[in-house]
């Protein structure tokens, strides 16, 4: 069911700055891929290309072999779903409004609402955990509810890929937990989800494929066993740490701090 997403030599940024210079990437089908690296590396720019929310200046986005941006943009939108970072809550709008605007790419001036789009805006609500919400207005939802119900909607579209940039942003432990869960049972689902992430410890739980960035480049791509290593960490975040298993999955545990100076407590006096 899958589709297959490829960057290839890609350029793209904004205005006169360029954020990503000859970038290729290529995405597993049907793997949870978490995107990580520091502020302002390109993490977000590579997803909106690869969402074709930015169109790049040279270089080609592939869906399946074909030019993303040559493609339909009604197609893209049953292929492709996108949530941006910090979506704005329409008001007034309830759960079940906002969730049937993902059947929108579905609809036609001679084929309107249907029961097939209600079914899809149930089995999306139940897989989002917010049946229970439907009549609820979205602006009084907490800020893990919002997320899981702009997740329901992109599953409304019923899309191969998911691409979500800081899906965890502004939400408490629990909540980013919540959804990173939600993710990997749809990935598991056999959906493409590709999330930008900040936190290198959930990534390296969640993730199938990593792709570290720098400076907007690649510099490592792979499973999170295999690249997530303390050189990794001080080459694409200038940390010292060290990387230890997970008692609890056995992914890579980052432990910041390893070679800094600690405090040492003296009768009472904390030095370092």
């Amino acid at each position: 069911m899958t589709a297959a997403l490829t960057t290839v030599d890609i350029i793209a940024g904004y205005e006169d700055r360029t954020v990503l210079n000859g970038l290729s990437v290529e995405v597993p089908t049907g793997r949870f891929t978490v995107v990580i690296g520091p502020n302002a590396c390109g993490k977000s720019t590579l997803l909106r290309t690869l969402a074709r929310l930015l169109r790049p200046r040279a270089g080609t986005v592939l869906l399946d072999g074909a030019d993303l941006h040559r493609l339909p943009p009604r197609e893209v939108a049953t292929r492709l779903g996108v949530l941006p970072q910090s979506p704005l809550v329409p008001e007034g709008v309830t759960v079940a409004e906002l969730v049937a605007r993902g059947r929108s790419p579905y609809q036609r001036w001679w084929r309107q609402w249907s029961s097939a789009d209600a079914q899809a805006v149930a089995t999306a609500l139940r897989l989002a955990d917010v049946a229970d919400l439907a009549e609820r207005p979205v602006e009084a939802l907490s800020g893990g509810q919002r997320q899981r119900v702009w997740i329901a909607m992109a599953l409304a579209q019923d899309t191969e890929v998911l691409l979500l940039d800081e899906p965890t942003t502004y939400l408490d432990l629990a909540h980013q937990i919540e959804v990173l869960d939600l993710l990997r049972r749809l990935q598991r689902d056999g959906r493409t989800v590709i999330a930008v992430l900040h936190d290198l410890n959930q990534a390296a739980r969640y993730a199938d494929h990593v792709i570290a960035m720098r400076d907007g480049a690649v510099v490592a791509a792979g499973p999170p066993g295999e690249i997530l290593t303390a050189a990794l960490v001080r080459d694409v975040f200038g940390l010292d740490c060290v990387v230890v298993p997970c008692p609890v999955t056995g992914a890579p545990l980052v432990v910041p701090g390893a070679g800094q100076p600690q405090p040492v407590i003296d009768e009472g006096v904390i030095s370092a």
